[in-house]
């Protein structure tokens, strides 16, 4: 016996009108957050040269090749809230949970929102570009300056640099600092000092920078500290797999988390998660991603 037929009559397509079709888009953007899309967006297109090299391999062998974030060991954290620890396995990197206190990164972010005059950024809304320092630098400093702007380096991220509390070194001020492209190639001697910063914010990153002298004195060995860097990273933005140059970059780097809430952090084999208020000390020839 034949089975029966099945006869299926298509329905005319529904026409919605651009009026329905806007409130539905509406509706679905309500929950996306476009600064964070557009710049995921543009820095994953950033890195798809290494991407493309890991899924096309010239390898003749045929074995599956093991990349270093697929087999990172994570690093939990959390349990070590309010005092310093080194990473049992991988020397040299340490993490300090709830290095800072909720007030004190508040007191950092307002300080750091006045220094740079309301965020004004350099090369914008006619704000002038510093101009990078004599080659070679004068034997004579220049004034210290009292603000400094923000300076556009990378995609959603800003650079803004500071002398040290005891002030910069005047040998590495007029070498390495000078080729610093991260602030210009700028005269370090002419960088706010952190010194001068007053109110809260000054005493709390005054704070800060002797935190690796007491809490993670393996690491540091008594070192004074080169220079401070504050970074501005927008919402979305990452910054990939580094290693920085050992001449400008020093022995060891303490990063310190003020606002913004959290991240995950790469360095070397070892991952884990960054929140407000918390401080990493890592190795100069450690590859770093955020």
């Amino acid at each position: 016996r034949r089975p029966d037929l099945l006869f299926v009559v298509p329905r005319p397509r529904r026409i919605v009108p651009w009026t329905a079709a806007l409130r539905r888009m509406q509706r679905v953007t309500r929950w996306v957050d476009p600064t964070y899309l557009r710049n995921r967006l543009v820095c994953i297109s950033l890195s798809q040269s290494s991407f493309i090299g890991e899924e096309f391999q010239t390898d003749p062998s045929g074995l599956p090749p093991v990349f270093p974030r697929d087999q990172c060991e994570r690093w939990d954290v959390d349990a070590l809230r309010g005092a310093a620890a080194q990473h049992p396995h991988q020397r040299g990197l340490w993490i300090f949970p709830g290095a800072l206190s909720p007030d004190a990164c508040a007191d950092i972010t307002s300080a750091v929102e006045r220094l740079t005059g309301g965020h004004r950024v350099q090369g914008e809304q006619g704000v002038p570009v510093r101009a990078a320092a004599e080659k070679p630098p004068p034997a004579a400093p220049p004034a210290e300056e009292a603000a400094w702007e923000w300076l556009s380096y990378g995609h959603a991220r800003w650079m803004v640099p500071l002398q040290p509390a005891g002030g910069v070194c005047d040998a590495f001020a007029r070498g390495p600092l000078s080729e610093l492209h991260s602030h210009g190639c700028t005269d370090a001697r002419s960088w706010p000092s952190l010194g001068s910063l007053g109110c809260g914010g000054g005493e709390a990153l005054r704070a800060l920078e002797g935190l690796p002298a007491s809490a993670m004195a393996d690491g540091f060995r008594g070192r004074p500290p080169l220079f401070l860097q504050l970074q501005r990273l927008q919402r979305g933005a990452s910054i990939g797999a580094h290693v920085d140059q050992h001449q400008q970059g020093g022995r060891a780097i303490m990063t310190a988390v003020v606002s913004g809430g959290g991240s995950d952090v790469r360095v070397g084999g070892v991952s884990f998660r960054v929140a407000t208020g918390d401080a990493c000390r890592t190795r100069w020839r450690r590859a770093v991603s955020l």
